[in-house]
């Protein structure tokens, strides 16, 4: 629960952080689909905000689904499209766990994969 807590209170911080303007800060919000316990496509909103990556039930953020530190995050690459067209898809490594999601359309999981990548590169805050 602790950890809950931690996430809502960064979520939360939109004023500073660390004597920074949280607009120079790496962040992101909007609709991914993921794929689920049972294999399936499931949508839901995504918002990337300091050192979390945390995933809701919709929009309005009443139901956390999920969270993530992005510090935990080893890699993100788009995955090639069989059809030759630029991937709408990326994949999201954690140790050795990949997780695949997928974006509306490619330029939308390019810039994912852009912030995301950009976050990883900050130090800790």
């Amino acid at each position: 629960m602790d950890f809950v807590k931690k996430v809502i209170n960064a979520l939360g911080s939109r004023d500073y952080i660390f004597g920074q303007d949280v607009s120079e800060v790496a962040t992101k919000e909007g609709v991914l689909w993921r794929v689920d316990s049972s294999g399936k496509w499931v949508k839901r909103w995504f918002e990337l905000r300091e050192d979390v990556l945390a995933s809701y039930k919709a929009e309005d953020r009443t139901k956390l689904k999920n969270a993530i530190k992005v510090s935990k995050i080893t890699r993100v690459e788009l995955t090639p499209a069989d059809d030759g067209q630029p991937p709408a898809t990326f994949t999201m490594t954690c140790g050795a766990t990949d997780y695949p999601f997928r974006a509306d359309d490619a330029a939308e999981a390019a810039t994912w994969v852009a912030i995301i990548s950009k976050r990883m590169a900050r130090p800790n805050p």
